[in-house]
């Protein structure tokens, strides 16, 4: 999740933004380097039906496996450690207005993880990426890309706050 986050918002930094989906669930080689099965099935349908905007969607089989795993009564130093990294996992999502789990990279967890260590130049130049984008697709009239960056827009203003005092001016 953490790669994820790094990934997502470094891309819009740069202006390759991307969507994706991760789910976890069984699966099989099928070839060589050529996996497939329901948790791949899966994932692509979070990034290519859901997604819809530059976020990266989490499906209910990952969630749920994290919770049974945050919830489990510790009965080894493993089990200790795995309800520990669930817990941290579960801080990293948020749910969107869709109701469905994100990658929260501008969220608190990943402010009081990275806080410090961030260069939050990267979020300025993403953040002005989102306008430059949002303006962009209003000039052009295409309703379906400036509402999808209007909600990315959404996200970075509601979330700028909680980074405001690391930026360096």
């Amino acid at each position: 999740l953490g790669a994820a986050a790094t990934t997502s918002l470094c891309c819009l930094a740069l202006g390759h933004p991307i969507r994706g989906g991760i789910d976890i669930g069984i699966g099989m080689d099928i070839a060589k380097n050529d996996f497939y099965g329901p948790a791949l099935s899966r994932a692509y349908s979070l990034e290519s039906r859901i997604a819809n905007y530059p976020r990266i969607v989490v499906g209910q089989e990952l969630v749920t496996y994290l919770e049974i795993t945050r919830d489990q009564e510790p009965i080894n130093v493993v089990a200790v450690a795995s309800k520990k990294v669930a817990k941290m996992c579960l801080e990293c999502l948020a749910v969107d207005d869709d109701g469905y789990p994100f990658v929260d990279y501008l969220g608190e967890h990943y402010r009081r993880t990275f806080g410090e260590v961030v260069d939050t130049s990267v979020i300025q130049k993403a953040y002005r990426n989102v306008l430059n984008y949002s303006e962009l697709y209003k000039k052009e009239k295409n309703n379906k890309l400036a509402f999808r960056y209007t909600l990315l827009r959404n996200y970075f203003e509601d979330r700028l706050p909680l980074w405001k005092n690391l930026f360096r001016t």
